[in-house]
């Protein structure tokens, strides 16, 4: 793991400044590489570098010494290049120039890509400093950052740009006083989260898989307390809304069915006290709407450990988790059957064995089985047994819903490795009509 400073080098003859970054100040410099170099990598080590991309126009007028010339008499001007500024500094990090096409047409595009991504070492940090970045280049940066963090497990510790336009057109500049060039550099990494933010809400919607979204919560609060001394107290609420969101979602995915009314409530609590919560801040913006979408969907939860099921299921449909989804929706009518003959569903020091019954029951009266063919734990508990199976009698709809269940559940777990295995989008279709089946059937007082 190294740190790399990347930046472009542009051809135009760069007017001396001073450059500031949170009061900070680099004064009488050219070039603002140089500035932010001495504002972030000065105690950087010699396994870190500095790669500063040029094309062969800027490798003349900026990286070499005298390279620009006066407009008027065509004569090379007295400008220190950028590659001698650099090695002035005699900071231990190793300092690269690389060469690449102008950028011109898409095929020039995609050699820049794999240029700087190529100098881009596996978990590497990175600050890229794109002032100076022509044409597509702010955009193709922050691509090759993303896939640099997907492919090389790259950290983005700073998107950095000198704005020189805030001082205002390039002749008001040119008169000013040395002194009053004061440019600001922006750390526009928020733009960078942001499309951070966009890939982790499309995960927990696709797959509801919250991983993704509970750390850039999570880490974005922790930033904002950081910097605010811990005074900004609504952070820990978002703090607490991305733990539980996270273990809630864990618990569908893996079928903690027993956890669901209570996981749910947590959540639903957490979102309560978020609203309450100002998201001014640019590292948290994103989560706000993610927040409204999520409310939504954790409405029907009522802690109430058949209905909640039930709503796990199609929260588990909507989030491709076909399998889970059967499994939880079986599971669940099961503890309705338990439910409906007076047992509690809560019990669950003996609730295996009402559960096992309740399941044997249902072959019982399917194949009009005599006692004598009963098995364990029915035969040794006919009185409950038959609760069930005089349930089950006036549950048909219900019942029919079950065996289903069970057959495609079956089909699932072993993979389809059968005579006749279900299609993909049947199991997708006949889940959301088994839902729907059970809601319209259930009566929960």
């Amino acid at each position: 793991m190294a740190k790399v400073f990347i930046s472009f080098l542009g051809t135009s003859d760069y007017l001396k400044c001073s450059y500031e970054y949170h009061k900070n100040i680099i004064k009488d410099v050219r070039f603002v590489q140089e500035a932010t170099i001495r504002l972030k990598c000065r105690d950087w080590s010699k396994r870190d570098k500095i790669a500063i991309f040029t094309t062969r126009q800027a490798f003349k007028n900026n990286w070499k010494n005298h390279g620009q010339k006066d407009r008027n008499t065509g004569k090379n001007l007295e400008r220190t290049g950028l590659e001698k500024r650099l090695s002035d500094l005699q900071y231990d990090f190793s300092i690269k120039q690389i060469n690449i096409p102008d950028g011109k047409t898409e095929t020039e595009i995609w050699e820049i890509f794999s240029i700087v991504f190529g100098e881009i070492g596996q978990d590497d940090e990175i600050i890229f400093d794109i002032t100076h970045a022509f044409r597509s280049i702010p955009m193709l940066a922050v691509v090759i950052i993303n896939y640099a963090k997907v492919m090389k497990d790259a950290t983005l510790e700073g998107l950095y740009y000198g704005a020189m336009e805030a001082l205002g057109n390039i002749s008001k500049i040119e008169k000013m006083a040395l002194e009053k060039r004061v440019v600001p550099i922006h750390d526009l990494s928020s733009f960078n989260q942001l499309m951070e933010w966009t890939n982790g809400i499309d995960q927990f919607l696709t797959s509801g898989n919250a991983k993704t979204v509970s750390l850039l919560a999570a880490k974005s609060a922790n930033t904002i307390l950081s910097r605010t001394n811990g005074k900004d107290r609504s952070q820990k609420t978002i703090i607490n809304f991305a733990k539980n969101l996270d273990i809630f979602t864990k618990a569908l995915s893996s079928c903690r069915g027993r956890d669901i009314p209570m996981n749910a409530e947590k959540l639903k609590n957490n979102l309560h006290a978020c609203k309450k919560v100002k998201f001014n801040e640019p590292l948290n913006k994103p989560l706000k709407p993610l927040l409204e979408k999520i409310n939504k969907q954790m409405e029907p939860f009522n802690k109430n450990i058949v209905t909640d099921g039930i709503q796990s299921a199609r929260w588990c449909l909507e989030h491709n988790l076909v399998q889970q989804g059967y499994t939880i929706l079986q599971e669940i009518l099961i503890s309705y059957f338990v439910h409906r003959i007076g047992e509690d569903p809560n019990d669950f020091k003996h609730q295996n064995k009402k559960r096992t019954i309740a399941n044997q029951a249902v072959t019982i009266l399917s194949k009009k089985l005599p006692e004598e063919q009963w098995k364990q734990p029915s035969i040794r508990n006919k009185s409950l047994t038959y609760k069930f199976i005089d349930l089950y009698k006036n549950n048909s709809a219900l019942i029919k819903v079950y065996r289903n269940l069970s057959n495609l559940r079956n089909d699932i777990n072993h993979c389809g490795f059968n005579n006749n295995p279900a299609r993909e989008k049947t199991l997708e279709i006949n889940l959301l009509d088994y839902i729907v089946e059970v809601e319209k059937n259930i009566s929960i007082q």
